[in-house]
């Protein structure tokens, strides 16, 4: 598990960066822990990675969010 500032290092982006795709329902914090702080697990961060990679190639967020909702039987 990653705290939001862990998982921002290791993504080279801000903590507001992962807040904002929180807010947009890009990702979501795993869990939170006794303090209150977010808590994220590998598959967050993997997500994470395909957002980083999918922007990097000119897709919206919008897009993004579309292709993150596509389920494979």
């Amino acid at each position: 598990m990653y705290k939001i500032g862990e998982l921002a290092k290791k993504l080279s982006v801000s903590t507001d960066t992962l807040r904002y795709y929180e807010k947009h329902k890009l990702i979501d914090a795993t869990s939170r822990g006794v303090n209150g702080y977010r808590l994220y697990n590998n598959d967050v961060l993997k997500v994470m990675q395909f957002i980083i990679r999918a922007k990097a190639v000119g897709f919206s967020l919008n897009e993004i969010h579309e292709l993150l909702s596509i389920k494979v039987d």
